[in-house]
């Protein structure tokens, strides 16, 4: 890996990271990423089958990607799908800090494949909607939604950049999978800018359609963010701006659970603390429990 060229800031480690660049005389930002262990983690929590495990480690990195602009401390963006394909949907939450959590509604389903070797992500997702709320700590959230395309994740976060956010841009993901587990996984995506052209715009058609290299056979032979970037643009006055960790991160807590408890309400509370063995929660992105006792739950009334 050495041997690549690092942008500011990327780490000389094996870490997940995502860095930024423009490129093609400023008319285009891109972004890659490698999320391979951040995959991992997630199903190491999940426990998710294969298929599963592809559809998630995608929809992780491509909500890492529209979380990129995120900049205030509390900032956050929930990206959400719902749909009738056996996975049922996804959820992916991702912070101003390249941090993001996740997990799928039905994480073991049947695995099948489009060919030997490729999995049928689409199949497993289904038709639906996707779902995207950016939280910037103003009264009202900006929430954007679009039919799936595919299910694929890749085209339908594609799909809803043109559409929700009139961001004409390539969106590229993989996970690679073996009887191990996970052994790569991230993407890419390049966005137009203001001043694009249509030279700029047949330019990037051409490398998508050109028979460009899967993003996880890219992976699987050891290109970093930025070799992958350099392949695609194809520029030598490519600029890399920064590069920063990404990792898989849950933010719960008691506390936040105890807040969660106070917010059902004073009477829902008050039926809960009638049971001597008190009440158990857990939590969706990282399946830590908490308990609360019969006495815990009679105090959070009192705190009301």
């Amino acid at each position: 890996m050495n041997d690549f060229y690092l942008a500011p800031g990327s780490p000389m480690d094996d870490s997940d990271y995502i860095v930024t660049a423009t490129a093609l005389s400023g008319k285009v930002r891109a972004l890659a990423i490698r999320s391979t262990k951040l995959v991992q983690e997630a199903l190491r929590i999940h426990k998710t089958s294969p298929v599963a495990t592809a559809a998630l480690g995608r929809f992780l990195t491509g909500t890492l990607f529209l979380a990129d602009t995120l900049k205030g401390e509390g900032d956050s963006l929930t990206a959400n799908i719902r749909s009738d394909g056996p996975l049922q949907g996804m959820t992916a939450v991702a912070d101003s800090h390249g941090n993001v959590r996740g997990y799928c509604l039905e994480p073991v389903v049947e695995t099948t494949y489009h060919r030997p070797g490729k999995l049928n992500v689409g199949a497993a997702v289904g038709s639906g909607k996707l779902t995207v709320v950016k939280d910037f700590g103003l009264k009202e959230p900006y929430v954007g939604q679009v039919e799936l395309v595919s299910g694929e994740i890749a085209e339908d976060f594609t799909y809803y950049l043109a559409s929700s956010e009139q961001t004409p841009s390539i969106v590229s993901l993989g996970v690679g999978i073996d009887s191990e587990g996970v052994t790569c996984a991230g993407g890419f995506m390049v966005q137009l800018l203001p001043g694009a052209d249509e030279e700029t715009i047949s330019y990037l058609e051409n490398r998508v359609s050109g028979g460009f290299p899967d993003v996880t056979f890219l992976l699987t032979e050891g290109m970093n963010p930025e070799k992958i970037l350099d392949m695609f643009l194809g520029d030598k006055d490519i600029c890399f701006l920064d590069g920063r960790k990404v990792a898989y991160k849950c933010n719960c807590s008691r506390e936040r659970m105890e807040r969660n408890l106070m917010a059902i309400g004073k009477k829902d509370l008050t039926e809960l603390s009638e049971d001597p063995k008190g009440i158990d929660l857990e939590c969706h992105f990282c399946d830590q429990r908490y308990h609360f006792s019969q006495e815990d739950v009679k105090a959070l009334i009192t705190e009301e």
